[in-house]
């Protein structure tokens, strides 16, 4: 029986001829390299060559692109004249449909002290409201990518953008009520919208630009979210003092995102202008529409995997922290309301320079697990320096943001070139999940540490000591999984990785039989065969995380 390692991905080879499908069409055999051979009956190989050309642009294109007069020509010549119009169109809407959604994201946290007076609740309660979100989105993302591969960008980034508008009002209407329940439900419905938009977002750039600066556009699309959170968190203080009423700084969140809403209406009617005038390949292909076939998760590689592991630590630890930074800055360092706001949004300020020149350097240079590494390590030297010293807090939250703009580009792309188009969205949803079933953990983990910080210390100054160490040693946790890909990528998968544009070509020539081998398996008719026990222990753990943060979730908000 074939197996899969379930860190390098290799498999030995079966003992019995499986060269031939259930329905006696010949498929490549696991020792005939994929690329190396004929086309099999479905579209997973053709699907997935795309994920081995070199750059963070080749996670959406096909290996037939490659080898005719390219794929990219004959998409602009079916759109016509109004190719690059309908392009740079694409492309703002893209970005700004989910402004509304980053927006809306951190005004909580940054009105932290006053909620929690205004709704007389506590830090745990805080926690869990804070951690609604991110509960929804444990099982939303991977959902949402499913959809999105199966459906198409179109339906769900419409039903996502009105998700997030409805919640924002119904959260808006809570702060006049003073009602903890309402709020809690407007949550839960804009951590629907939420959890999907960001996987919507990067199939439609995916989409459009799949043969010329891809990284570069999903750069910048996180650069806007970036921008969009910075101003979130320095202006709800101000919003919420011009009006006289805290709620004033959730009917701004609304506003934003009902402009979002109608930026999608716009991108929806742009769609059927082109379905109307461009050939049918040609609007399948921005439909984002692939035949995906959920077996393929069983076969994704370990290395992809472990990012998952990444996300759940370091990208939980982000998220938690940008809910607290504004009052850990105003408790420990003496701050007030609007001077700890404005602190606590440096923390989002660098991806807004960093990110636009780190798309153009993982494309030429690499370094994707050096930077992963070093991403974990200053995300761990920036909780020591805000929890432990009394250095200026700017110093700390600058170097968490460092942190922040390294670390999701670099698990983004890395992920985008080990995986094949037809389960990107997938793949991605997977990613965001384990991030969000992190982020609840720890949101609720740091509500109770906070809470007990501050029934035994002083109050103003050490209330956040234990959240504070337990945020290092997540940190070191996640230095020591950032470690492991690095490892991992060097020894198994020929540094693929951190290969620069001149030798990415030769790391994926020497690993390429290993990696098309699960779509050989997938596309057979005993595909079991082939499915080592270890395949379903990630599938199990994730599942367990998942299962651990909604007892949690539902015991603090009981």
């Amino acid at each position: 029986m074939g197996r899969l390692h379930f860190l390098s991905g290799s498999s030995s080879t079966a003992s019995r001829d499986k060269s031939i499908d259930g329905t006696g069409a010949r498929i490549p055999t696991p020792d005939q390299p994929l690329l190396d051979s004929g086309p099999s009956r479905d579209s997973f190989g053709d699907d997935y060559r795309g994920s081995l050309e070199s750059g963070g642009e080749a996670m959406h294109r096909r290996i037939s692109s490659a080898s005719s007069s390219g794929d990219m020509t004959e998409f602009e010549r079916g759109l016509g004249q109004n190719q690059r119009g309908y392009q740079v169109l694409a492309l703002a809407c893209a970005l700004l449909i989910s402004v509304g959604s980053h927006y809306s994201a951190h005004t909580l946290g940054a009105l932290k002290s006053t909620i929690k007076k205004e709704l007389d609740i506590t830090n745990a309660q805080y926690g869990a409201l804070q951690s609604t979100v991110s509960a929804v989105n444990t099982v939303l993302p991977i959902l949402g990518g499913l959809f999105i591969d199966a459906f198409g960008t179109t339906s769900g980034s419409l039903v996502a953008t009105f998700l997030i508008m409805l919640g924002n009002l119904i959260i808006s209407i809570s702060t006049h009520s003073r009602s903890f329940s309402t709020m809690v439900g407007g949550r839960i419905l804009y951590g629907l919208g939420s959890g999907a938009i960001t996987v919507v977002q990067e199939t439609i750039l995916g989409s459009w630009f799949k043969g010329k600066g891809l990284a570069i556009t999903i750069a910048i699309q996180i650069t806007t979210s970036r921008i969009a959170s910075f101003l979130s968190m320095g202006t709800a203080i101000p919003v919420a003092n011009r009006f006289g009423f805290y709620g004033a700084a959730f009917w701004a969140n609304f506003l934003v995102c009902a402009l979002s809403f109608g930026i999608n209406l716009v991108y929806m009617v742009t769609m059927r202008r082109i379905h109307r005038s461009a050939p049918e390949r040609i609007v399948s292909r921005l439909r984002s529409k692939h035949r995906f076939n959920p077996r393929l998760v069983l076969f994704f590689f370990g290395l992809y995997w472990l990012f998952i592991v990444e996300s759940f630590t370091l990208g939980g630890g982000w998220n938690s922290f940008l809910h607290i930074n504004s009052e850990l800055v105003k408790l420990r360092f003496g701050a007030n309301d609007s001077v700890a706001a404005w602190s606590a949004s440096v923390s989002q300020i660098m991806p807004i320079f960093l990110v636009p020149f780190l798309g153009w350097f993982f494309d030429v240079f690499g370094l994707r697990t050096d930077m992963l590494v070093l991403s974990a390590g200053l995300f761990t030297l920036s909780m020591a320096l805000l929890g432990f010293t009394m250095i200026n807090p700017l110093v700390g939250l600058v170097i968490f943001s460092v942190s922040l703009a390294l670390g999701p580009l670099a698990e983004i792309t890395a992920i985008s070139l080990i995986l094949p188009n037809s389960s990107l969205g997938t793949g991605l949803g997977i990613y965001k999940s384990a991030m969000n079933t992190g982020s609840t953990i720890v949101d609720i983990v740091v509500g109770v540490l906070q809470d007990r910080g501050s029934r035994t210390l002083e109050e103003t100054a050490h209330s956040y000591d234990y959240a504070m160490a337990f945020f290092v040693a997540w940190g070191l946790l996640s230095t020591f999984v950032a470690v492991t890909v690095f490892v991992v990528d060097r020894l198994k998968w020929s540094s693929l990785l951190r290969s620069n544009s001149k030798l990415r070509r030769e790391a994926l020539h020497a690993v390429k039989d290993r990696i098309n081998r699960p779509m050989v398996y997938v596309a057979a008719s005993n595909w079991r065969d082939y499915v080592h026990p270890w395949s379903y222990t990630p599938l199990v753990v994730l599942s367990g995380t998942l299962v651990v943060s909604w007892i949690l979730f539902a015991i603090k908000l009981a």
